[in-house]
């Protein structure tokens, strides 16, 4: 694996500088553009803004060999992709998946109210009563429309899915990646689910350090060294998931993939290296 990392790096490197110049290409002319239609453009270009941003930062951080330093960049980029796939999933719900992402704004908003009040900030009571209204009406709406589908007769499984916190699409993510049915996509979860477990307390090493611990002397391995096995993780992941949302923007836009023949280049050679 440690061998293909200074390749995949400048497959990446390649991948997000080829992003950068379809971004910043102006737009192509839409007219009558609709209010709905309007909002949807606007996420889709502030999403992929956020992937170009987290992109950039896994990459310097795997090009210099810490790949502990990618992996909370790299499971965002992960996550914006499975939304974005989520929400454009089938056109006939697809209005019905975004209004339900932007309706979770209010929880975004009630929540970094409450974060910035215990940060000491002072927060109007006209916004602290805005925002916790409506984040109660967000919470009632979900509970009554779910209710609601169950009553007219619809399985619950199939029913508006529930309000759940922190979770716009109120399913979690191992169902999300089921339900699209993804390419590679179990492979990649696994991925995901592995490099979750070295962001977080990492039980592993918690095992390790005990078992090389005696009653004399504890043996705490710090590990304060780069890691090409872990870039090699981030970097996988990253590039599938960085292309799988230039793909949804260039769709959107209309961006012919024929302007751009480095695009299908870079990835050829990624698919050949991970053969």
């Amino acid at each position: 694996m440690d061998e293909k990392v200074p390749e995949l790096l400048n497959l990446i490197r390649k991948l997000l500088e080829q992003a950068m110049d379809i971004v910043k290409d102006p737009l192509p002319p839409i007219k009558a553009v609709t209010t709905k239609e309007v909002r949807y453009l606007i996420f889709l270009r502030v999403q992929m803004s956020v992937v170009l941003k987290f992109g950039y930062g896994a990459y310097y951080s795997c090009y210099h060999g810490w790949g502990h330093g990618a992996i909370g960049a790299t499971r965002s980029i992960y996550e914006i992709f499975l939304d974005i796939k989520y929400i454009n999933k089938d056109p006939a719900v697809k209005d019905k998946h975004f209004r339900r992402f932007l309706d979770h704004s209010a929880e975004y908003f009630y929540h970094e109210m409450e974060m910035l009040s215990q940060l000491g900030q002072e927060i109007s009571q006209e916004d602290q009563d805005k925002w916790t209204k409506a984040y109660e009406q967000l919470k009632k709406k979900y509970k009554n429309m779910h209710e609601q589908d169950v009553k007219s007769g619809i399985v619950k499984k199939d029913a508006t899915p529930k309000y759940r916190p922190y979770n716009w699409a109120g399913i979690d993510l191992s169902q999300n990646v089921k339900e699209l049915n993804l390419e590679q996509s179990h492979q990649f979860h696994q991925f995901y689910k592995y490099l979750s477990n070295l962001s977080h307390n990492n039980p592993g090493a918690m095992r390790d350090a005990m078992e090389n611990s005696t009653e004399n002397q504890i043996a705490v391995e710090l590990n304060l060294h780069p890691s090409l096995e872990h870039c090699y993780f981030v970097l996988i992941v990253m590039f599938t998931c960085i292309t799988g949302v230039l793909e949804e923007y260039m769709a959107y836009f209309g961006i012919e993939r024929s302007h751009y023949p480095n695009l299908e280049k870079i990835e050829e050679d990624c698919k050949k290296l991970l053969k």
